[in-house]
Order: structure tokens, then C-alpha cells, then sequence
């Protein structure tokens, strides 16, 4: 975690440079600063430079001292920053006292410089290095005990044969089989290889292994060991590359070859490789394993198959076949303890042989695995060929990504990660990276699809428009994060007294009931350099002992405690750049204090609003956080500015305010506004036109997703809707609900020629007919959920693109256009891809079966019907 210190430091020396603090300070003193900060800039070269395998222990020790050099300069630079900001508020500082300051600073970057010297000293000089032994010795699939087949490959078994059947293609084909590490890609892969039916294909075969440390030439001489043709080992041994690669094409050319590549890790050994086939156009192919996309999708030939995890039954098949003898059945008073443990599995293949091989060395008594399932994380963590596989695909991560992913720890085990809260989080953790042309939190994006990608973090839900909308980590790749974590980026409280944890900067509380234990609070009390108070656990409904005692704290993730009064100590904390809590109150005018502060989160803890009439609002002097960038204040409203205000030029969000906020005043000071969410409740006296929250969204030129909710909306005349709404060049996501709009106002929505979700909601719109005679040139999903549509006509053009089709508790509509079956295509690709039906009639659901069957027809083999109710659910597939 070098790498992500001096990131962060980085900022913290940038953000210094340009305050007004650093004009306080003796001038031998800013120039050192400069100094150090192109110290910093070098290092981060240097270590984003090093080859992501590169893990020797030398390297970890000059790792470890410059992440302590860092966190000791950045916690001096922040202290004496916050001392003249806090000191120049009372009286001016004396020459003396910034002298003395002066010399804490100068020590620390003397110590910063001497430790950054002495590792690029140490590192050019191209000392021995002693790497780690984490490769070979990590691949076996198996252990010494009862031998089992792989189970549940069946159906991935056939599917990959036919993908190799020269019926498919003539071509050249990579086939490339993808997933997460030890899942089972290359047991997979084996049992293609040898499959009877499959050997007799090929005239070769050839199954070479590749691995993280992959030597090019080796990996020549060993096909060319095993094509048998190496008249003379010593000349060949002496050849240079491109001899040998030539000699390689030239002894499979004319040959119908199938090479098995086994443990790809980076994508420019696979062009590599891949100079080494001919092309023979007879049948031949490649068949590869990786843990990377980015992989598997190197060849514009590739085809790849996403290596699935195992079902309840086959996880219980796979325990039950190693620790036990094949020809022998498992105790019946072990099968259910067995089925918890690899329940707890979570399907994948390797963390249920580790399992297996504890168990089989054990006695086998139902106490000793209920055990087990208990103490899962200390069995995983000693077995040596689990540890291996997981830190090898942990080290192979870019320096960028590692903190990233240590980073998901925070959260519990097994807990669906909101991805929207997890951005906000990494960018005011102040690890990642600063592009000068590019959103912090567009970098933060990436950094998740990297994580994704490498298949060390899984995508639990998308979003309506398709993109990652909660993430998790496997329970094995959880357990390594903490166990890595607790030295290098967070620590997780627990109930244990004797924890030191002074040095610790980041504190994470999984179980919130700790904050009332007396000793916990006290150890908490020591970490007086903490950056980060992360509570991820459950609500907790009752008061807790605030513990807010960190001067430099940047995180305080606090959304699910409970506050019944305004935690006065926050606003002391200057530097907090996240700031979440629930609380129904009203906030005080110093939170303007805060003034780094950039994403507030202000939770309710009642389920319902307070009305429109008694809604607050928020203090005026909101408008001069100037760095703000995520406002989310549920029950409160954002006041008109006063004229010489300035405008927030980073705020994106803003989210629980009612119409009365949507003022022109407002709105011309949010010029960069991509997401605004209203949510309205309407007083039994209040008027009846809730709609003016929409007179002056044309001021808002970068809108991109726009939600309007009226929580007790009201049986009155439709209302008019303002052809300004329809104006957005931009506008990609549109979510109303309880508005009671004509239908007739659809087509307005269709001039949005970039919408792509639209959610109506609640009678968002009213009337028995709906007569869809525009098109939706750019619409991907669309929801209809609680309206009392009951006839529905579309026209042959009207959703070319849609993907998904949702229709929830509309008890009266009778059918779905049968003009969707025909018309739901690009060129001649079909786009639909899911129907969903909830609690909808029969006749509904019988329409959506002809546009199945239609679909079929045109030849889309993905549609999917889903259809739930609460007596049932089923899914329809084409």
C-alpha cells in the first residue's frame, strides 16, 4: 500500500501548496515542501512502474518503510495546517511559535527524503531480490486424500465441444474460458481436452501451461518437446525468438492442432503466443483459461465462456466426493452440518476442496464440523495452495486497483456493496489517482470495472441502464482483504479490550453495538490520526457514545446510527470530505465549517416525510461549501442563495428536496447538476400543483437522470405538464411517480433523443388507453408499476432498442403490444432480452408468450419471460 500513501500524500501536499495556511510558513520551510512533493511524484513512478509480480521480500521492506514515511509526513503536514488555521482564527501566530512549527515540518520531510533516497538507492542498484515461491506449487486442484471427479461441468462440457467441432468453423477459434480463481476453469479445460470425442479431432493436441511469470522461450522448447520433434536440443536451446518462433508455425503447420493455454494473465502474452499458431483454416483451435477479460476477449475470433459457479447440490457433491471414499455415502448425521459449511462456500470450487481437506484430516463427528462452519476463515487462510492462488491474483493487480479492492473489506461478509456509495467513498479516501482532464469519480468507475474484470469482485445487481448497480466479494477473497487490510489500510473493531490500534487510519465497526462498550471507545480514543470512522453494520435505533475524537478525520460513514441531536463535534473536524449520519433535525448554520467537505448525506430515520408545509430548510450558509459535489438531504430543502453567493460548480447530486427548492435562484447556481431527485409530500391543505418544481429545469444544462416522487399523490384533474421537460439534449434517465399525467404527454418524453430508462411509478400517468404512435429512438428499459392502464397500442417502430420490459401490479392491462414480438430489433440483431411481469392477469401474461414465441422466430435466443406473482414465480426462456 506504498503506492496508495503516496497518493494520497500527494494530495495532501497539493492541497497544502495551495492554501492559505502554507503562506505562514517560514520560507525554508515551503521549499523543502516543494521538495518533497517531487520526492513523492517519483516514488509513485517507481512503484507504478514495478512488474505486478514483482514480490520480493526486499521489495515488501522498502514498501512498508516509505507507506510509514508517508502516513508520518502527511499526519504532520494536516496537524500543522489545522494548528495555523485554528491559531489564526484567535490570535496571530509569534515568529517563535511558527519556528517551532517550522522545525516539525522540516524533520519529518528530512526523514521522508532520507527514507525516499535510500529506496531508490536500493532499488536501481539491482540488489539480489528473493522472490516468493507462488506459482507452480498453487496449481494442483486437488489434495491427498479421496480422489473425486469434478462435478456440475456437464452442460459447460458440451457447451465448449461444440465450440470446437469443426462444424462451427474452419477458422482458427480461440476459445477462452474465464473466471474467478479456483472455480474450476482448468479441471474444466481438462476434461475437454481429454474427452474421447474430442481427441480423435485433432491430429495434436498440446496442453502447455503459462502462468503469472510466463518466459516466452520456454514455453516454445516445451511444444516443441512435446510435438517430439527437436532433432538437436542444444541448437535449438541457442536459437533466438524468432527462429524458434518460426520453427514452432512451421512444425503445426498442415496439422489440426488443438493447444490448450493454460493460465493467461496478461494480454500481451497472448499476442505473443498467438504468433506462434498458423493459421491452417482446417479446424484447428486454442483453448485458454484466465482469470482476466480483457483475456479472454484478446482475438476478434474469440469466443468467451464464463466459468459458472456450483449449485447448492453440486457444492455438497464435490465436499461429499473428497472426504469421503466414493464407493462410501456420508453419515447421515453429518449431512447437515455438511450442507451449512459449503453453503458458506458460496459454489466455489476451491474454497470447498480446502474445506474438504480439513474435514478428511479430522474426526468426523457432527461437533468437529459444526466447527468447521464456524471457524471457515481460519481454515481457508491455512491452506498454503488457497493463500497462494488468492495472493497470486491479488499481487497481479495494477498498484492503482490493490487499495481499491482491500478497500471492499469495510464492508461485512457477504453484504451487497451499493456502488453509488462506494465511488463517493473511494474518492474521499483520497487514494486514487487525479487525472486533470477527467472526474474523479469516472476514475473510480473504472477502477471498479478493473476489479470486475479480474474477476476478483463480483457484480451482484445491474441497473436499469445496465451498468453495476451492486457489487460483492467472495467470502475467501473477504477474508484475505482483512487479513492483508489490518496492517496496510483499515482495521475492523472488535469487542476485544487489548486492541492497539494507534497507528491504525482507517476504523471500520461491522457490529454497531460496540460503540457502547467502555473499552472499545477508549482504545478508539488512541487513534488520534485516524482518517476514516466507517460504521457498515446494521441500524442501530438507540443513542450510542459519539466517539468523534479524530482532528483529522476525512470519512465519517455514520448513515446507520441514529443521532437525536446534531453531533456539535462534527464541525471541528475540517478536513471531512464524507459525511453521512441519520437525523431528523434541522442542520446548524456552522456545518459551513466543513468547507472540504463533498458528499453530505442526511438520512431520515421515519419512514414518512414531514410534509411540504413543515419541511426545513437547510441553513443558507450551505452555499458557501464550495467543494461540495453529492447533497442528499432528506426532509430538508435547499434555500434560494443570497446574490453574491457563488455558484457550486462541483455539485452533480442533488437528491430529497421538494418542488419549493426548484427555484430559478437555486438552479442558476448548480450549473454542472447531472442527478436531481424530488420527493414531495403533499399536506392535506396544500395546493394541488406540485409541478412547479418543473418550471425552471431548463436551467439546468447538464441534467442527465431526473426522479420526481409524490409520496400521497391526489385524485385531481391531470395536470399540465411544461414542454421545458422535453427541451434536455441530455437527459438519459426519467423516473415519476404519483404525478397523474395524461398519457397523451408520452409523447413529449419520445423528443428525448438520448433517454434510455424510463420509470413510471404510482400513477405516474393516468387514463385506461395508451396510444404509442412515436419512437423512443434510444430507450433500453422501460417500467409501467401500479398504473391503471388497461389497453396498450404500439406501433411497429416505436422501441427498436428496448432491452428490458417491466410491468409490475398494472392489474388491468390485458396485453403487451404483440407488435414488440416483431419489431424489437437492430438490423437483424433482436435487442429484447427480458420481460418481467409481477402480479399481473393471466391474459398479460399468455401475450407475453406469443412475443416469446415471436422472438424465437427472429431468431433471439436470450429473450427471457419472467413472471412472478405471489402465489409463484417461473421464468419462460426462448
Amino acid at each position: 500500500m506504498a503506492y496508495a500513501a503516496l497518493i494520497s500524500l500527494e494530495h495532501t501536499i497539493d492541497d497544502l501548496l495551495k492554501s492559505s495556511e502554507f503562506s505562514l510558513l517560514p520560507p525554508c520551510c515551503t521549499e523543502i515542501i516543494q521538495l518533497s512533493y517531487n520526492n513523492v511524484n517519483v516514488l509513485q513512478k517507481l512503484f507504478r512502474s514495478l512488474e505486478v509480480d514483482d514480490n520480493s521480500k526486499r521489495l515488501k521492506a522498502m514498501e512498508t518503510e516509505i507507506r510509514e514515511a508517508s502516513f508520518r509526513l502527511e499526519d504532520v503536514l494536516e496537524s500543522a495546517s489545522l494548528h495555523l488555521r485554528s491559531s489564526s482564527q484567535i490570535l496571530p501566530q509569534s515568529e517563535d511559535e511558527l519556528l517551532i512549527l517550522a522545525k516539525e515540518v522540516k524533520e519529518e520531510i528530512d526523514f521522508f527524503t532520507e527514507s525516499a533516497n535510500k529506496t531508490l538507492k536500493e532499488y536501481y542498484a539491482g540488489e539480489d531480490q528473493l522472490p516468493l515461491d507462488e506459482d507452480d506449487s498453487s496449481r494442483s486442484d486437488d489434495f491427498d486424500g479421496n480422489e473425486s471427479k469434478m462435478v456440475g461441468l456437464e452442460d459447460e462440457i458440451s457447451g465448449i465441444k461444440n465450440l470446437l467441432d469443426e462444424g462451427w468453423s474452419l477458422e482458427p477459434k480461440v476459445v477462452a474460458i474465464e473466471g474467478m480463481v479456483g472455480i474450476g476453469k482448468t479441471a474444466l479445460a481438462r476434461q475437454v481436452y481429454e474427452d474421447p470425442s474430442i481427441s480423435s479431432m485433432f491430429d495434436c493436441r498440446l496442453w502447455v501451461y503459462i502462468g503469472a511469470k510466463c518466459q516466452l522461450k520456454e514455453i516454445m522448447l516445451e511444444v516443441l518437446s512435446k510435438l517430439d520433434i527437436l532433432d538437436n536440443i542444444d541448437e535449438t536451446h541457442v536459437m533466438g525468438h524468432k527462429e524458434l518462433s518460426e520453427y514452432v508455425r512451421r512444425s503445426l503447420k498442415d496439422r489440426k492442432y488443438l493447444v490448450v493455454l493454460d493460465d493467461i494473465w496478461s494480454k500481451k502474452v497472448c499476442y505473443e503466443l498467438d504468433e506462434l499458431f498458423p493459421y491452417n483454416r482446417n479446424g484447428s483451435r486454442i483453448l485458454l483459461t484466465t482469470t482476466i477479460r480483457d483475456v479472454a476477449c484478446y482475438h476478434s475470433l474469440n469466443v468467451r465462456v464464463r466459468k459458472r459457479f456450483l449449485n447448492k447440490e453440486e457444492s455438497w457433491c464435490l465436499l461429499r466426493g473428497k472426504v469421503f471414499a466414493e464407493e462410501d455415502s456420508c453419515p447421515p448425521q453429518l449431512e447437515e452440518a455438511g450442507k451449512k459449511i459449503v453453503e458458506k462456500c458460496e459454489g466455489l470450487p476451491l474454497a470447498i476442496i480446502a474445506l474438504a481437506k480439513h474435514l478428511s484430516k479430522a474426526d468426523k463427528t457432527p461437533d468437529n464440523w459444526t466447527v468447521a462452519a464456524e471457524e471457515i476463515s481460519a481454515i481457508y487462510l491455512a491452506d498454503d495452495v488457497m493463500l497462494k492462488k488468492l495472493m497470486l491474483s491479488y499481487n497481479q493487480l495494477p498498484q492503482d486497483l490493490k487499495a481499491c479492492f482491500l478497500y471492499l473489506g469495510v464492508f461485512p461478509c457477504g453484504y451487497e456493496i451499493p456502488v453509488s456509495k462506494l465511488i463517493k467513498l473511494w474518492c474521499a479516501e483520497g487514494f486514487l489517482q487525479r487525472h486533470k482532464w477527467d472526474i474523479l469519480e469516472h476514475t473510480a468507475m473504472d477502477c471498479l470495472l478493473g476489479l470486475v474484470d479480474r474477476n476478483v469482485t463480483l457484480t451482484s445487481a445491474l441497473s436499469s441502464s445496465r451498468k453495476i448497480k451492486t457489487c460483492k466479494v467472495h467470502s475467501v477473497f473477504w477474508y484475505l482483504c482483512t487479513r492483508l487490510a489490518e496492517d496496510e489500510l483499515f482495521y475492523i473493531m472488535k469487542s476485544n479490550a487489548n486492541q492497539r490500534i494507534e497507528r491504525q487510519r482507517r476504523l471500520c465497526i461491522h457490529n454497531n453495538a460496540l460503540f457502547g462498550i467502555k473499552d472499545m471507545r477508549k482504545s478508539m480514543a488512541s487513534v488520534s490520526n485516524a482518517r476514516s470512522l466507517l460504521c457498515t453494520g446494521p441500524h442501530h435505533e438507540y443513542p450510542v457514545p459519539k466517539c468523534l475524537g479524530f482532528s483529522l478525520l476525512r470519512v465519517l460513514d455514520a448513515a446507520t446510527i441514529r443521532f437525536y441531536e446534531f453531533p456539535v463535534e462534527v464541525v471541528e473536524l475540517i478536513y471531512l470530505r464524507y459525511l453521512a449520519f441519520t437525523y431528523n433535525g434541522k442542520l446548524p448554520a456552522f456545518i459551513s465549517k466543513l468547507q472540504n467537505l463533498e458528499y453530505l448525506i442526511v438520512q431520515q430515520y421515519l419512514s414518512i416525510l414531514s410534509s411540504e408545509a413543515c419541511r426545513s430548510y437547510l441553513p443558507i450558509e450551505i452555499w458557501d461549501m464550495k467543494k461540495l459535489r453529492h447533497l442528499q438531504v432528506m426532509g430538508s430543502d435547499l434555500p434560494d442563495p443570497n446574490p453574491d453567493s457563488v455558484q457550486l460548480w462541483h455539485l452533480s447530486t442533488l437528491s430529497g428536496i421538494s418542488a419549493r427548492s426548484c427555484t430559478k435562484k437555486v438552479f442558476e447556481k448548480l450549473p454542472n447538476l447531472e442527478k436531481l431527485g424530488i420527493q414531495i409530500e403533499l399536506a392535506l391543505d396544500a395546493p394541488t400543483k406540485p409541478l412547479c418544481c418543473f418550471d425552471h429545469l431548463s436551467c439546468l444544462y447538464e441534467l442527465k437522470s431526473l426522479k420526481c416522487v409524490i409520496v400521497n399523490p391526489k385524485v385531481v384533474a391531470p395536470p399540465q405538464l411544461p414542454d421545458s421537460i422535453f427541451e434536455f439534449r441530455d437527459l438519459r434517465k426519467v423516473t415519476l411517480s404519483g404525478l397523474g399525467f395524461s398519457w397523451n404527454y408520452m409523447s413529449g418524453f419520445a423528443k428525448l433523443p438520448r433517454l434510455e430508462v424510463l420509470k413510471l411509478r404510482c400513477n405516474a400517468f393516468r387514463g385506461p388507453v395508451w396510444k404509442t404512435d412515436v419512437r423512443f429512438e434510444s430507450l433500453i428499459y422501460l417500467l409501467l408499476e401500479d398504473v391503471d392502464l388497461e389497453k396498450w397500442h404500439a406501433d411497429s417502430n416505436s422501441f427498436e432498442l428496448l432491452e428490458c420490459l417491466s410491468i409490475r401490479h398494472c392489474y388491468k392491462l390485458k396485453e403487451i403490444p404483440l407488435a414488440l414480438g416483431k419489431m424489437l430489433r437492430f438490423g437483424t440483431t433482436p435487442t429484447l432480452k427480458t420481460i418481467e411481469l409481477v402480479d399481473c392477469g393471466e391474459s398479460l401474461v399468455a401475450s407475453a408468450k406469443q412475443i416469446l414465441d415471436e422472438q424465437v422466430k427472429l431468431g433471439n435466443e436470450f429473450l427471457q419471460v419472467c413472471v412472478e406473482s405471489s402465489a409463484d414465480d417461473r421464468k419462460l426462456k426462448s
